[in-house]
């Protein structure tokens, strides 16, 4: 499948807009890569906090050839849960700088948000260990997003 999205960014370039660290969590590990795969390229870089025992929470920015794939998926998932109240942990964001869905598995503690950052940038962010999707949605609310939708 050919895609007509510019090139990705280097993925040194998305590790700047991860947060340096997170109020009451220890900052674990950072990982990035760039990478070609036929006619699909990747850049994500990621980073990890701890708090405690099971605690964690991981973000990740991609920036993709298939980014207007994920991004119609994405965007499709905020579309079908739009008519949730602002108080269920799985409405949708509808921020300025970016649109997303949040998803929530009690049974593992995972909470999750995908973002759509500048119609181009895909930023995840998953919780382990902690009861609701509070702490994703407090970490991609700290998260440079205005910045990161000008990177080019």
């Amino acid at each position: 499948m050919v895609t007509t999205a510019a090139p990705c960014v280097y993925f040194k370039d998305l590790a700047p807009f991860l947060p340096e660290s997170l109020e009451g969590f220890t900052v674990g590990s950072t990982a990035g890569s760039t990478g070609k795969y036929g006619e699909v390229s990747v850049s994500e870089a990621e980073r990890t906090y701890t708090r405690g025992e099971g605690r964690e929470v991981k973000v990740r920015i991609v920036d993709t050839t298939m980014g207007l794939k994920l991004g119609e998926a994405i965007r499709e998932a905020a579309q079908k849960a739009k008519g949730r109240a602002a108080s269920d942990p799985t409405a949708p964001i509808q921020w300025k700088e970016a649109v997303g869905f949040v998803r929530y598995d009690a049974d593992e503690a995972v909470a999750e948000a995908n973002l759509l950052v500048g119609e181009r940038f895909v930023v995840a962010v998953t919780s382990r260990g902690f009861p609701s999707t509070v702490e994703v949605r407090r970490v991609a609310r700290g998260i440079d997003l205005a910045g990161l939708a000008q990177l080019q």
